[in-house]
């Protein structure tokens, strides 16, 4: 039985993508909790580990899924063993047994490290967030045997999509146990891709592979997002169901700010965006709050003249890099960190925001 999600006010609240540079998840969640006790995430490690890379870290025990580590490759195999994986997969898929769809710590140990540094709070916190690699950037980013996109491979695509879904369920049902609230977030960035010429895959068939996905977030009681940082048909987003748009607001604002009278609807109807406003390979600069703050302001004043309401956007605004830090130094992903949370600070305070984020409550004057 599908459980109803509370409500998620965030008021202009940090929060993170995902991944990281840094090598031991000990201390980067000590990090992530200490600073972002609104809605803190688990850590995806890339750097740590070929494992956590974000394709290969959602393979794991999925029917034909073959990890070559030396080769550093992730394909799909119809051996010998595929048929009776298949069986085994759509039975666990009808029934809603997520345990199969396990992500272990050999393939996410920032996640159980998280998971185990949150249950010794002593407290539930009121937030949490996640993350799962969409099902469309999976099945257009890993290939057969042959180097075909899964996508194209009728059978392949269903495992694709019932296997991000049934893993964003699960991880949502493992959050949900140590949180009150939890937000899981579809990273879906070839989305970008869409509506090239060189993607042969419907509209109906990308919206039916994410829409199922947050419909099997929404059956843990959770929120469900989807983050794309680039350009994309953000109708085809805001149609699927999700709760939080997450995207690039430094370099590719515009493309999101083409559909006003969508993004009205959606803030109308709670809907959350979430502002990539640092920019991840720029925190190592000279870049200052001040210089975000404007732009945050640019950005949300072009949205206001579009006909859309400041006071809205302001409340259901988080705030994050414009990516996940995984590809950068950990210098620089800690002065990301650094600019975020003085960003946030500078304007809660400037908006009279003085109450930290809880389910279903805000408190401030914008």
């Amino acid at each position: 039985m599908e459980d109803r999600a509370p409500s998620l006010i965030p008021a202009a609240a940090p929060t993170l993508v995902g991944s990281f540079p840094h090598p031991d998840p000990c201390a980067i969640v000590e990090r992530i909790l200490r600073c972002f006790p609104e809605l803190p995430a688990w850590p995806q490690m890339p750097a740590r580990d070929w494992l956590e890379s974000m394709y290969v870290q959602y393979s794991e025990g999925l029917p034909g899924a073959v990890i070559d580590r030396q080769g550093q490759r992730i394909y799909f195999r119809a051996d010998e063993a595929f048929e009776i994986q298949l069986e085994n997969f759509y039975q666990a898929v009808v029934e809603g047994d997520v345990e199969p769809f396990a992500i272990t710590e050999r393939y996410a140990l920032g996640l159980h490290r998280f998971l185990d540094s949150v249950a010794r709070l002593g407290t539930r916190p009121p937030w949490v967030k996640g993350q799962v690699t969409g099902p469309f950037s999976f099945a257009m980013t890993v290939t057969d045997e042959n180097k075909r996109a899964l996508a194209y491979n009728p059978e392949l695509y269903e495992v694709a999509s019932h296997g991000m879904a049934m893993k964003a369920r699960w991880l949502a049902r493992r959050l949900r146990g140590v949180a009150e609230g939890v937000l899981v977030v579809l990273d879906e960035p070839y989305l970008c891709s869409f509506g090239s010429a060189f993607i042969n895959v419907s509209r109906e068939d990308v919206i039916a592979a994410i829409a199922g996905a947050v419909t099997a977030i929404h059956q843990e009681g959770a929120l469900a997002g989807l983050h794309c940082c680039g350009n994309t048909d953000w109708s085809l987003v805001l149609s699927t169901g999700v709760e939080v748009i997450s995207f690039d607001a430094c370099e590719f604002f515009q493309g999101l700010s083409l559909y006003p009278a969508e993004l009205k609807s959606f803030l109308a109807a709670g809907g959350l965006l979430s502002w990539g406003i640092v920019p991840a390979n720029q925190a190592n600069g000279a870049l200052t709050t001040v210089e975000l703050l404007a732009m945050l302001d640019n950005r949300i004043e072009q949205l206001v003249a579009k006909g859309l309401d400041r006071g809205a956007l302001l409340r259901q605004a988080l705030l994050t890099p414009s990516c996940g830090l995984g590809t950068q130094s950990v210098d620089t992903a800690d002065r990301a960190i650094d600019l975020l949370l003085e960003l946030s600070a500078r304007v809660r305070e400037r908006e009279g925001i003085d109450r930290r984020l809880e389910a279903g409550s805000w408190g401030g004057r914008v």
